[in-house]
């Protein structure tokens, strides 16, 4: 930067003005230039002396510095790369043989589809087929279900084979896993379990007077239509069969007045279903006992309490002997009905201090026409 004083401008004068305004900026647009041209003049002297270093390692003079020719002595056997990386670098010799069997895998790669997976032999021996085959679609797999313990297992082979219910009684147990394999377990297929009684009388279209011409089953359920015919529905199909075979002929209500109802079986299968199994499974049935009810509550609000949310009672038995605690038995249509009923006296708090269980079935106790 110079030190020369400019003359002090009379604003008045406004050609004088200009002039000294000009050279103002004239003077520093020069400063400027002076300063770019000693800072690039030192950066070449720094470049110039890193090259001198950089040649002198390669065995380059300064003037001999083409950027496209390797100068470097081809005994180093890496020796620069090894200097700058710190680890040793060996370029891979490789014959011809090797290079024709690397261009034959990549065909080969290229070849293959994305989907493509080896098959995985398990360890019993069985090869197991790979789960997607070519074009993504799924592969039958062969896995023994016996060997998955699915239910205790976060990652498994196969969802397992569901049961056959095609036909009836053909359930095959390698088809379930060894955890279901108990006692306990009720294999049920769909089979016909329906019993059509025609022809009742009009005062025998009740659910009770219905029930007592059964035996020899549990009751699923019962339904009457209007034109006086009734379904019962066994919860097995050899009590079905059992009791449609002993009466051919029908079943005499009244043989003075000729009252014949006519038995008949089901045509088609009727499914057991998940809920059926379950609740067979724990005992229930469509009468639920309850002992120990307060003597305050009488036949009325019983029944009021038991047909809540169109539950469908077949009777109730109120049966007290003095001394002893009150015994309340509830008859529903349906086994659906009586577990609904006895989850919610249960958790009543007017009742907890009853004992409550399910009962014995009376048409599976009886061996023919009872009145109970």
């Amino acid at each position: 930067m110079t030190d020369k004083v400019y003359p002090v401008a009379d604003i008045d004068d406004v050609a004088g003005f200009m002039a000294a305004a000009r050279a103002y900026h004239q003077q520093a647009e020069i400063d400027e230039a002076e300063e770019a041209a000693a800072t690039a003049t030192a950066f070449a002297s720094n470049d110039e002396g890193f090259a001198q270093v950089s040649d002198a390692y390669y065995g380059l003079s300064v003037i001999d510095n083409d950027p496209f020719t390797d100068h470097r002595p081809k005994e180093d056997n890496g020796v620069a790369e090894k200097l700058a990386t710190g680890f040793e670098v060996k370029s891979p010799q490789v014959t011809a043989t090797e290079a024709a069997a690397g261009v034959a895998s990549i065909v080969k790669d290229e070849t293959t589809t994305p989907f493509d997976t080896p098959s995985v032999k398990d360890t019993t021996g069985v090869n197991i087929a790979s789960p997607i085959s070519s074009i993504g679609a799924p592969a039958h797999s062969v896995v023994n279900d016996l060997d998955e313990d699915r239910e205790n297992l976060a990652v498994f082979k196969s969802w397992g084979t569901p049961p056959a219910r095609d036909k009836p009684g053909n359930i095959s147990p390698l088809h379930l896993s060894s955890s279901v394999l108990t006692d306990k377990v009720i294999l049920l297929a769909s089979r016909i379990r329906r019993i059509i009684v025609k022809g009742l009388p009009s005062n025998w279209r009740s659910p009770a007077k219905v029930l007592s011409l059964i035996h020899g089953g549990t009751i699923e359920s019962i339904h009457i239509g209007p034109s006086g015919t009734a379904h019962v529905l066994f919860c097995e199909h050899e009590a079905c069969k059992a009791f449609y075979d002993k009466y051919p002929n029908g079943i005499d209500l009244d043989k003075d007045k000729g009252q014949t109802v006519f038995v008949e079986m089901g045509k088609d299968v009727d499914v057991v279903s998940s809920q059926l199994s379950f609740n067979l499974s724990v005992g229930a049935t469509r009468v639920v006992r309850v002992v120990g009810a307060d003597m305050e509550v009488g036949m009325g609000k019983l029944l009021k309490l038991a047909s809540m949310n169109n539950r469908k009672v077949e009777k109730i038995i109120d049966t007290y002997i003095p001394g002893d605690a009150r015994n309340v038995v509830f008859r529903f249509c349906s086994i659906y009905d009586a577990v609904t009923f006895r989850a919610m006296i249960v958790r009543d708090h007017d009742w907890e201090h009853c004992n409550v269980q399910y009962a014995k079935d009376p048409c599976e106790i009886a061996t023919g026409v009872h009145v109970d």
